[in-house]
């Protein structure tokens, strides 16, 4: 997976001047596997092997979107709602409605919901079942990555996803 998306992080790095990541879905939260840092010198960075709860992190809410909801609530039961910004949806009605919009777009965005001043925007990946196993994403300080940009990088982002989703012989489920 790592080797074979590669490529497609590049392009989406190049395409958005943000650093770009791959995630995969693990238990209750997302495991940042591979990313293509942008040159610029703010930038987001997460070592391979960092965990982000699926409830703050666009990978992860990407990842529930396309899970059934009996799946998606016996995860948050078990893994908590924990706050980390005034931004993170901690409450499971605003978490569920934000699931609603990711799952028909095709694309979440984490704003400012996981680390202060940064912005997340991620699709699922998904694999021969039609089944989400993890993410791309490109995460960036929230003065370059506006909401203004969302409309230009979320479909991006998607079709990053729907690429590798093709590498692995996966399905996409949009």
């Amino acid at each position: 997976l790592v080797d074979r998306a590669r490529i497609v992080m590049q392009e989406l790095m190049e395409k958005t001047g943000e650093t770009a990541n791959l995630g995969v879905a693990e238990d209750d939260c997302a495991v940042f596997v591979s990313q293509v840092e942008t040159h610029q010198a703010i930038r987001a960075f997460f070592r391979p092997g960092t965990r982000s709860p699926f409830h703050a992190s666009g990978i992860g809410k990407a990842v529930l979107a396309h899970l059934e909801p009996e799946r998606v609530a016996a995860i948050l039961r078990k893994a908590g709602l924990q706050r980390y910004t005034d931004k993170t949806l901690s409450d499971i009605s605003a978490l569920a409605h934000d699931l609603a919009t990711i799952k028909h777009r095709g694309w979440s965005v984490d704003d400012e919901e996981r680390h202060p001043g940064m912005r997340c925007v991620a699709a699922a990946i998904f694999n021969e079942y039609g089944e989400p196993i993890g993410g791309v994403s490109v995460s960036g300080p929230t003065v370059r990555v506006t909401p203004e940009r969302l409309a230009e990088i979320g479909p991006l982002v998607r079709d990053a996803a729907v690429e590798v989703t093709k590498m692995i012989g996966g399905v996409k489920a949009y």
